[in-house]
Protein backbone atom coordinates (compact mmCIF):
# COMPACT_ATOMS: atom_id res chain seq x y z
CA UNK A 1 0.00 0.00 0.00
CA UNK A 2 2.77 2.39 0.62
CA UNK A 3 4.19 2.26 -2.70
CA UNK A 4 0.37 2.71 -4.22
CA UNK A 5 0.57 6.06 -1.69
CA UNK A 6 3.72 7.51 -3.53
CA UNK A 7 2.16 6.44 -6.81
CA UNK A 8 1.25 8.49 -9.59
CA UNK A 9 -0.90 6.69 -11.55
CA UNK A 10 -4.32 8.14 -10.51
CA UNK A 11 -6.15 5.24 -12.94
CA UNK A 12 -4.32 2.79 -10.69
CA UNK A 13 -5.47 4.43 -7.16
CA UNK A 14 -9.22 4.74 -8.30
CA UNK A 15 -9.51 1.07 -9.10
CA UNK A 16 -8.13 0.31 -5.30
CA UNK A 17 -10.18 2.59 -3.54
CA UNK A 18 -12.99 0.27 -1.99
CA UNK A 19 -10.21 -2.48 -1.12
CA UNK A 20 -8.50 0.89 0.93
CA UNK A 21 -11.86 1.56 2.39
CA UNK A 22 -12.04 -1.65 3.48
CA UNK A 23 -8.61 -1.59 5.65
CA UNK A 24 -9.72 1.38 7.47
CA UNK A 25 -11.06 -0.07 10.64
CA UNK A 26 -7.86 -1.99 10.94
CA UNK A 27 -5.99 0.78 9.93
CA UNK A 28 -7.80 2.45 12.93
CA UNK A 29 -7.75 0.08 15.70
CA UNK A 30 -3.78 -0.29 14.82
CA UNK A 31 -3.34 3.06 15.13
CA UNK A 32 -5.30 2.76 18.69
CA UNK A 33 -3.00 0.30 19.88
CA UNK A 34 -0.02 2.60 19.07
CA UNK A 35 0.42 1.69 15.45
CA UNK A 36 -0.44 4.74 13.52
CA UNK A 37 2.03 3.99 10.18
CA UNK A 38 -0.53 1.97 8.37
CA UNK A 39 -3.50 4.72 8.91
CA UNK A 40 -0.77 7.60 7.67
CA UNK A 41 0.02 5.29 4.27
CA UNK A 42 -3.69 5.12 3.72
CA UNK A 43 -4.57 8.91 4.41
CA UNK A 44 -1.99 9.46 1.87
CA UNK A 45 -3.11 7.38 -0.42
CA UNK A 46 -6.63 9.06 -0.12
CA UNK A 47 -5.19 12.42 -0.92
CA UNK A 48 -2.59 11.31 -3.80
CA UNK A 49 -6.03 9.80 -5.04
CA UNK A 50 -7.72 13.43 -6.06
CA UNK A 51 -11.29 11.81 -5.63
CA UNK A 52 -13.47 14.33 -4.20
CA UNK A 53 -15.40 11.21 -2.36
CA UNK A 54 -12.69 8.56 -2.22
CA UNK A 55 -14.64 6.41 0.43
CA UNK A 56 -16.58 3.92 -0.84
CA UNK A 57 -20.49 4.10 -0.47
CA UNK A 58 -20.39 1.30 1.73
CA UNK A 59 -18.23 2.36 4.64
CA UNK A 60 -21.21 4.03 6.28
CA UNK A 61 -21.89 0.50 7.76
CA UNK A 62 -18.92 0.85 9.63
CA UNK A 63 -18.21 4.66 9.78
CA UNK A 64 -19.93 5.03 13.02
CA UNK A 65 -18.55 2.31 15.45
CA UNK A 66 -14.83 3.53 13.51
CA UNK A 67 -15.40 6.96 15.07
CA UNK A 68 -16.65 5.86 18.25
CA UNK A 69 -14.14 3.67 18.58
CA UNK A 70 -10.94 5.46 16.95
CA UNK A 71 -8.39 8.00 19.03
CA UNK A 72 -9.10 11.47 18.73
CA UNK A 73 -6.21 11.69 16.42
CA UNK A 74 -8.21 8.96 14.22
CA UNK A 75 -11.03 10.60 14.05
CA UNK A 76 -9.69 14.07 12.77
CA UNK A 77 -7.48 12.51 10.19
CA UNK A 78 -10.64 10.15 8.92
CA UNK A 79 -13.69 12.26 9.15
CA UNK A 80 -12.37 14.37 6.14
CA UNK A 81 -13.14 11.29 4.02
CA UNK A 82 -16.25 9.96 5.75
CA UNK A 83 -19.70 10.90 4.02
CA UNK A 84 -20.94 12.78 6.65
CA UNK A 85 -24.54 13.13 4.98
CA UNK A 86 -25.00 9.05 4.85
CA UNK A 87 -24.40 8.52 8.55
CA UNK A 88 -27.74 7.90 10.70
CA UNK A 89 -26.66 9.40 14.01
CA UNK A 90 -24.62 12.31 12.36
CA UNK A 91 -25.71 14.55 15.27
CA UNK A 92 -23.75 12.81 18.03
CA UNK A 93 -21.17 11.99 16.03
CA UNK A 94 -20.62 15.91 14.98
CA UNK A 95 -20.54 16.30 19.16
CA UNK A 96 -17.82 13.02 19.27
CA UNK A 97 -15.89 15.02 16.07
CA UNK A 98 -16.14 18.33 17.98
CA UNK A 99 -14.74 16.89 21.58
CA UNK A 100 -11.79 15.10 19.65
CA UNK A 101 -10.86 18.73 17.80
CA UNK A 102 -10.28 20.06 21.54
CA UNK A 103 -7.81 17.04 22.33
CA UNK A 104 -5.42 16.86 19.37
CA UNK A 105 -2.66 18.94 19.52
CA UNK A 106 -2.60 21.65 16.16
CA UNK A 107 -0.59 20.90 13.29
CA UNK A 108 -0.98 21.79 9.66
CA UNK A 109 -2.27 18.78 8.91
CA UNK A 110 -4.69 18.16 12.05
CA UNK A 111 -5.73 21.88 11.18
CA UNK A 112 -6.16 21.15 7.75
CA UNK A 113 -8.38 17.77 8.69
CA UNK A 114 -10.81 20.28 10.27
CA UNK A 115 -11.62 22.74 8.66
CA UNK A 116 -12.07 20.26 5.96
CA UNK A 117 -14.49 18.57 7.87
CA UNK A 118 -16.13 21.53 9.70
CA UNK A 119 -16.94 23.05 6.01
CA UNK A 120 -18.53 19.51 5.31
CA UNK A 121 -20.37 19.31 8.24
CA UNK A 122 -21.80 23.45 8.37
CA UNK A 123 -23.31 22.91 4.74
CA UNK A 124 -25.74 20.73 6.31
CA UNK A 125 -28.10 23.05 7.84
CA UNK A 126 -29.54 21.01 10.82
CA UNK A 127 -26.10 19.98 12.06
CA UNK A 128 -25.17 24.17 12.73
CA UNK A 129 -26.81 23.99 16.02
CA UNK A 130 -23.76 21.11 16.99
CA UNK A 131 -20.61 24.11 15.96
CA UNK A 132 -19.77 25.73 19.10
CA UNK A 133 -17.69 29.34 18.61
CA UNK A 134 -14.34 26.91 19.54
CA UNK A 135 -14.73 24.54 16.73
CA UNK A 136 -15.74 27.92 14.40
CA UNK A 137 -12.85 30.04 15.19
CA UNK A 138 -10.54 26.82 13.90
CA UNK A 139 -11.34 28.63 10.58
CA UNK A 140 -8.93 31.30 11.60
CA UNK A 141 -5.73 29.00 11.33
CA UNK A 142 -6.64 29.12 7.77
CA UNK A 143 -4.66 25.56 6.89
CA UNK A 144 -3.81 25.04 3.17
CA UNK A 145 -6.64 23.48 1.33
CA UNK A 146 -5.84 21.21 -1.23
CA UNK A 147 -6.82 21.48 -5.16
CA UNK A 148 -9.50 18.81 -4.48
CA UNK A 149 -11.36 19.04 -1.02
CA UNK A 150 -14.57 18.32 -0.41
CA UNK A 151 -15.31 20.45 2.36
CA UNK A 152 -15.18 23.38 0.32
CA UNK A 153 -16.61 22.49 -2.39
CA UNK A 154 -19.78 21.71 0.07
CA UNK A 155 -18.93 24.78 2.36
CA UNK A 156 -19.39 28.05 -0.41
CA UNK A 157 -23.47 27.70 0.28
CA UNK A 158 -25.32 31.02 1.08
CA UNK A 159 -26.40 29.39 4.47
CA UNK A 160 -22.80 28.63 5.34
CA UNK A 161 -21.81 32.53 4.96
CA UNK A 162 -24.76 33.52 6.59
CA UNK A 163 -24.06 31.51 9.66
CA UNK A 164 -20.27 32.52 9.50
CA UNK A 165 -21.57 36.09 9.89
CA UNK A 166 -24.19 35.46 12.55
CA UNK A 167 -20.78 34.87 14.73
CA UNK A 168 -20.78 38.67 14.53
CA UNK A 169 -16.78 37.78 14.56
CA UNK A 170 -14.71 39.66 11.90
CA UNK A 171 -11.49 37.23 12.01
CA UNK A 172 -13.28 34.17 11.69
CA UNK A 173 -15.93 36.15 8.63
CA UNK A 174 -12.48 36.94 6.90
CA UNK A 175 -10.84 33.66 7.12
CA UNK A 176 -14.23 31.80 6.01
CA UNK A 177 -13.89 33.82 2.97
CA UNK A 178 -9.63 33.21 2.42
CA UNK A 179 -10.11 29.55 2.89
CA UNK A 180 -13.53 29.16 0.11
CA UNK A 181 -12.20 32.09 -2.27
CA UNK A 182 -10.38 29.45 -4.37
CA UNK A 183 -9.42 29.24 -8.11
CA UNK A 184 -10.79 25.75 -7.59
CA UNK A 185 -14.25 26.32 -6.82
CA UNK A 186 -16.94 28.86 -8.06
CA UNK A 187 -20.20 30.17 -6.42
CA UNK A 188 -22.57 32.73 -6.95
CA UNK A 189 -20.40 36.06 -5.44
CA UNK A 190 -23.81 38.08 -5.06
CA UNK A 191 -23.84 36.96 -1.21
CA UNK A 192 -20.01 37.49 -0.77
CA UNK A 193 -20.84 40.98 -2.41
CA UNK A 194 -23.28 41.46 0.08
CA UNK A 195 -21.18 40.90 2.75
CA UNK A 196 -18.21 42.65 1.75
CA UNK A 197 -20.23 46.01 1.37
CA UNK A 198 -21.92 45.49 5.36
CA UNK A 199 -19.23 43.83 7.13
CA UNK A 200 -15.85 45.28 5.64
CA UNK A 201 -17.06 48.76 5.26
CA UNK A 202 -15.52 49.87 8.51
CA UNK A 203 -12.71 52.04 8.79
CA UNK A 204 -11.06 50.08 11.60
CA UNK A 205 -10.86 47.13 9.58
CA UNK A 206 -8.70 48.19 6.41
CA UNK A 207 -6.81 45.53 7.45
CA UNK A 208 -9.02 42.68 7.05
CA UNK A 209 -9.50 44.47 3.65
CA UNK A 210 -6.07 43.99 2.25
CA UNK A 211 -5.87 40.60 3.57
CA UNK A 212 -8.97 39.86 1.00
CA UNK A 213 -7.74 41.76 -1.68
CA UNK A 214 -4.00 39.92 -1.26
CA UNK A 215 -6.37 36.32 -1.19
CA UNK A 216 -8.04 37.57 -4.83
CA UNK A 217 -4.60 38.48 -6.30
CA UNK A 218 -3.82 35.06 -5.29
CA UNK A 219 -6.98 33.37 -6.95
CA UNK A 220 -6.62 35.55 -10.21
CA UNK A 221 -3.01 34.80 -10.83
CA UNK A 222 -3.83 31.14 -10.55
CA UNK A 223 -6.97 31.62 -12.98
CA UNK A 224 -4.65 33.57 -15.00
CA UNK A 225 -2.27 30.55 -15.52
CA UNK A 226 -4.57 29.21 -17.63
CA UNK A 227 -6.90 26.14 -17.86
CA UNK A 228 -4.23 23.46 -18.44
CA UNK A 229 -1.97 24.36 -16.04
CA UNK A 230 -5.13 24.08 -13.49
CA UNK A 231 -6.47 20.58 -14.78
CA UNK A 232 -3.18 19.41 -14.10
CA UNK A 233 -3.45 20.04 -10.37
CA UNK A 234 -7.49 19.03 -10.05
CA UNK A 235 -8.27 16.58 -12.83
CA UNK A 236 -12.24 17.38 -12.82
CA UNK A 237 -11.96 21.24 -13.25
CA UNK A 238 -14.61 22.58 -15.25
CA UNK A 239 -13.63 24.25 -18.28
CA UNK A 240 -17.00 25.87 -18.29
CA UNK A 241 -16.89 27.18 -14.91
CA UNK A 242 -13.18 28.99 -15.57
CA UNK A 243 -14.60 32.10 -17.43
CA UNK A 244 -17.28 32.77 -14.67
CA UNK A 245 -15.16 32.21 -11.81
CA UNK A 246 -12.48 34.79 -13.25
CA UNK A 247 -15.21 37.72 -13.80
CA UNK A 248 -16.72 36.46 -9.76
CA UNK A 249 -13.28 36.81 -8.45
CA UNK A 250 -12.61 40.08 -10.65
CA UNK A 251 -15.87 41.44 -9.15
CA UNK A 252 -15.26 41.30 -5.43
CA UNK A 253 -12.14 42.78 -6.06
CA UNK A 254 -13.62 46.11 -7.34
CA UNK A 255 -16.27 45.77 -4.66
CA UNK A 256 -13.39 45.71 -2.16
CA UNK A 257 -11.29 48.22 -3.67
CA UNK A 258 -14.77 50.47 -4.05
CA UNK A 259 -15.26 49.67 0.03
CA UNK A 260 -11.67 50.64 0.75
CA UNK A 261 -12.28 53.51 -1.17
CA UNK A 262 -15.51 54.80 0.51
CA UNK A 263 -14.12 53.79 4.17
CA UNK A 264 -10.58 55.71 3.72
CA UNK A 265 -12.29 58.84 2.42
CA UNK A 266 -15.29 59.32 5.11
CA UNK A 267 -12.48 60.10 7.31
CA UNK A 268 -11.49 63.47 4.85
CA UNK A 269 -14.25 64.10 3.33
CA UNK A 270 -17.60 62.65 5.51
CA UNK A 271 -20.16 64.74 2.87
CA UNK A 272 -18.43 63.47 -0.52
CA UNK A 273 -19.30 59.88 1.00
CA UNK A 274 -22.54 60.57 2.32
CA UNK A 275 -24.19 62.21 -1.15
CA UNK A 276 -22.30 59.00 -3.05
CA UNK A 277 -24.04 56.74 -1.26
CA UNK A 278 -27.78 58.53 -1.07
CA UNK A 279 -27.06 58.80 -4.66
CA UNK A 280 -25.57 55.94 -6.22
CA UNK A 281 -25.74 53.11 -3.84
CA UNK A 282 -28.59 50.78 -1.99
CA UNK A 283 -27.57 47.69 -0.21
CA UNK A 284 -31.20 46.72 1.43
CA UNK A 285 -31.28 43.89 4.15
CA UNK A 286 -34.41 41.85 2.95
CA UNK A 287 -34.20 39.04 5.58
CA UNK A 288 -31.56 36.81 7.84
CA UNK A 289 -31.04 34.42 4.29
CA UNK A 290 -31.55 37.09 1.23
CA UNK A 291 -29.58 40.04 0.90
CA UNK A 292 -30.43 42.31 -2.90
CA UNK A 293 -27.74 45.12 -3.61
CA UNK A 294 -28.76 46.93 -6.51
CA UNK A 295 -25.83 47.61 -9.08
CA UNK A 296 -24.97 51.46 -9.33
CA UNK A 297 -24.78 52.49 -13.05
CA UNK A 298 -21.65 54.07 -12.59
CA UNK A 299 -18.29 52.93 -10.58
CA UNK A 300 -17.87 53.88 -7.46
CA UNK A 301 -14.57 54.93 -8.34
CA UNK A 302 -15.54 57.06 -11.01
CA UNK A 303 -18.27 58.60 -8.83
CA UNK A 304 -15.79 59.55 -6.59
CA UNK A 305 -13.48 60.85 -8.43
CA UNK A 306 -16.13 62.99 -10.67
CA UNK A 307 -16.94 64.13 -7.07
CA UNK A 308 -13.52 65.02 -5.80
CA UNK A 309 -13.27 67.01 -8.98
CA UNK A 310 -16.75 68.71 -9.01
CA UNK A 311 -17.58 69.71 -5.23
CA UNK A 312 -15.39 71.91 -3.18
CA UNK A 313 -15.66 73.21 0.30
CA UNK A 314 -16.44 76.51 1.13
CA UNK A 315 -15.70 78.58 3.95
CA UNK A 316 -19.03 77.63 6.20
CA UNK A 317 -18.10 73.95 5.86
CA UNK A 318 -20.64 73.03 2.92
CA UNK A 319 -20.09 71.62 -0.42
CA UNK A 320 -20.57 73.57 -3.77
CA UNK A 321 -20.54 71.86 -7.26
CA UNK A 322 -18.12 73.41 -9.23
CA UNK A 323 -19.52 75.92 -11.97
CA UNK A 324 -23.00 76.04 -10.52
CA UNK A 325 -24.14 79.22 -8.66
CA UNK A 326 -25.19 79.18 -5.54
CA UNK A 327 -28.72 79.33 -4.34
Amino acid sequence: MEMMAEAENLDELHSKHKAITTLLPYATWQELDGKPKMLDVLLRAVRASKMLVFTWHRAKQFATPILYNASPRAIILISPHIPWDLLPDREDLVQKWAEATYEVPSSEEVSQSVVDTLLQIVSMSNLLPHITIGVWSRLTEQPYLPPVCMGRSFGTQPHVLEAVRRLEDIEILKSYLILTWSEWETFDSSHEICALAEDFGGVGVGHHRADLIQQLDHVLGQLDAGLEYLVQHNPHYREDFFQSMKYQYQRLRETLLETDIIATTSVSNPSVVLLCLLTQVEIHRVSHNVYVCSSSPMSIVLWLEYLAQELCPTQDGTLEMVGYPRG
